[in-house]
């Protein structure tokens, strides 16, 4: 299992590579058996290949995102924190603010997620 370290240098991985809007390397972070809730009250992705498809359609037609994690928690195999996300759609910007809670397999992948955040998170402008 990684250390607490670890995960949190992954959670900080997590938000590189979700800036990036790299389809297939935010895939990889999940495992192929992994549940991606985001957010919670969605239909959850069941595998690897439901979270790529999913996060195609995030990035589809978005300028840029810019993914911060902060107050990181860790505990035993699992890490929760505070994120904020810019997104900018061509002239407009959209900021959420929210809580993720992931849950790491023995390799360092994402097992769970767990995304809570609401429309009433969201800031345009």
């Amino acid at each position: 299992m990684p250390s607490p370290l670890d995960l949190e240098a992954l959670v900080h991985r997590y938000g590189s590579v979700t800036s990036s809007m790299d389809v297939d390397a935010y895939a990889a972070l999940f495992a192929e058996d992994c549940i991606r809730e985001d957010p919670i009250g969605m239909p959850a992705n069941h595998g690897r290949e439901e979270v790529r498809e999913s996060w195609r359609a995030v990035v589809n037609g978005v300028t840029s995102i810019s993914f911060t994690p902060s107050d990181i928690h860790v505990v035993a195999n699992c890490a929760a924190y505070h994120f904020e996300v810019v997104t900018e759609l061509g002239e407009m910007k959209v900021t959420v603010n929210g809580i993720e809670l992931f849950e790491f397999n023995e390799s360092g992948e994402i097992q769970n997620m767990r995304a809570y955040w609401a429309d009433t998170d969201l800031v345009i402008g």
